[in-house]
């Protein structure tokens, strides 16, 4: 995992889209590039594993239904039970894997329907999806900062920390190391 916080990022979405999800296709689909990556001719009813990326554009052009976990996707009241069990929990909460991607992934949606129906209820989930995403951020940023304080964290805390989480932890706690070091030194 990169150093850079924001690299991290970065490199944790490339993970989790390159991720192989299991498909059914739900339609002949011939033997064709998809996005520089050659896929064979599959029949109806064939059950595949492809990288999520993959899995999505055939999902949007009618190919493809997933399944598995990555079919029912982040869902909104899973994001509200997370965000108040962290909020509850003294340490980190355990996450789900590949959970800041997933969370994206969520949010870009509720954005797609609102863009195609623009209803009440579509509005409000959006709105309060955004702002229980953000308290659960915040929650979990106060506890990093608190263990990137700690002379010694203990190893289940950090453990916790999701990949992205853990780049911040390590920028931080070497600038506190740092400074330490620094404020105490006598030139």
């Amino acid at each position: 995992m990169p150093a850079d916080p924001s690299e991290s990022i970065r490199h944790s979405q490339f993970f989790y889209e390159e991720e192989l999800v299991g498909v059914t296709f739900i339609k002949a689909f011939p033997a064709m590039s998809v996005g520089g990556m050659d896929l064979g001719a599959y029949e109806e009813g064939r059950e595949e594993r492809l990288p999520i990326w993959v899995a999505r554009i055939l999902e949007a052009e009618g190919f493809v239904r997933l399944s598995g976990e990555e079919s029912q996707g982040l869902k909104s009241t899973e994001l509200y039970k997370l965000c108040w069990k962290e909020e509850r929990n003294e340490g980190l909460s355990k996450l789900p894997s590949h959970f800041y991607p997933r969370l994206r992934r969520l949010l870009a949606s509720l954005n797609e329907a609102i863009k195609s129906n623009p209803t009440h209820t579509l509005l409000s989930e959006h709105r309060q999806s955004f702002m229980k995403a953000q308290d659960l951020v915040n929650c979990r940023l106060q506890k990093i900062l608190h263990l990137a304080r700690e002379r010694n964290p203990l190893r289940p805390s950090l453990d916790m920390l999701e990949p992205e989480e853990l780049a911040l932890f390590n920028s931080i706690r070497e600038e506190i190391d740092e400074w330490r070091k620094k404020i105490v030194s006598p030139e």
